[in-house]
């Protein structure tokens, strides 16, 4: 990745682009206040979406892997994702489930890197805007993790628990409440014995008396995990 300005120091520039190695244009990076970044999104050399943060276009990574269906390793670490963070008592991601993932970020020859990328990013924006205090902004959280779950449906037809989670929550982080109640609800039928998405289905119930059963059921099954002892 290459940032290219008009003038030979990159810090007297006000605008530099963003560039692959063959010198390929993916944005441009306006450095003054309010600083951002102009995004080639679509891969149609096009600016046409601003965002604070880098994230690398889908388009970039996707037309560079090899997209093989049958082979289902990055589908494979999203679920241990899930298994080792939301699912379990404690969030403790393995340190080999992080090895395996991190060579997605530098072996270009793995399938389906694409897949990583968009959780990568996705992952990258809510770590950002919450060391900064703030929300993910809607109009880049959901559609790059609806994206996420497209494609996903798209290579594997089905979309992993913790993308369904992921959707969810941004819906939720949008204030679209009766889409995320939808959204859980429906997740919930695919994945029964996912505790986060028992869990906001219980906060989404407007039964009281049902919300009730639920939320004492949660706590007798997995009065351990570390979200329901915040219930």
């Amino acid at each position: 990745m290459y940032f290219i300005g008009a003038k030979p120091k990159a810090n007297e520039c006000d605008y530099l682009f963003v560039a692959l190695k063959d010198t390929t244009l993916v944005g441009v990076y306006k450095k003054k206040e309010p600083s951002a970044f102009l995004f080639d999104t679509k891969g149609n050399s096009i600016l046409a979406d601003s965002s604070e943060f880098f994230l690398l276009p889908f388009w970039v990574v996707k037309n560079r892997t090899k997209v093989v269906p049958t082979d289902k390793s990055i589908l494979a670490l999203l679920d241990a994702f899930y298994e080792e963070t939301l699912q379990a008592d404690e969030m403790h991601p393995q340190e080999e489930t992080m090895k395996k993932y991190l060579r997605y970020q530098t072996e270009t020859t793995l399938a389906n890197r694409h897949i990583a990328l968009l959780f990568d990013n996705y992952q990258a924006l809510i770590t950002e805007t919450s060391a900064k205090g703030k929300k993910p902004p809607n109009s880049i959280a959901i559609p790059l993790v609806q994206k996420l779950g497209d494609e996903c449906k798209a290579l594997y037809n089905s979309i992993p628990v913790i993308v369904c989670i992921y959707i969810g929550e941004a819906l939720q982080t949008a204030e679209m409440t009766e889409e995320a109640r939808k959204h859980f609800k429906m997740s919930l039928e695919l994945y029964p014995n996912s505790i986060p998405l028992q869990i906001y289905n219980y906060r989404y119930e407007q039964d009281p008396v049902k919300k009730n059963e639920q939320l004492l059921e949660l706590k007798k099954k997995y009065p351990k995990h570390w979200m329901v002892k915040g219930l």
